[in-house]
């Protein structure tokens, strides 16, 4: 991996970690995201908030669709 990736990478693993403590579960598996932006919890890359943000979206997207069930997320 070039170090670039490598950066890359690290910042999305601790974006990961900081965007953790904000989440919580709904009652239909989904998950809540108790912040609104990512500079709020020490994510400074506005890039890596949204694509962690969307991704987050996306996944609720599916539990809710049955595409995904809910504990097969953790």
């Amino acid at each position: 991996m070039s170090g670039h990736n490598h950066k890359w990478s690290e910042a999305y693993l601790l974006a990961i970690e900081k965007m953790n403590e904000h989440i919580e579960r709904a009652d239909d598996g989904t998950f809540i995201l108790n912040v609104e932006d990512g500079s709020s919890i020490g994510i400074n890359d506005p890039v890596v908030f949204a694509d962690l943000r969307r991704s987050l979206d996306v996944t609720n997207k599916m539990i809710r669709e049955g595409e995904v069930r809910p504990g097969d997320v953790a």
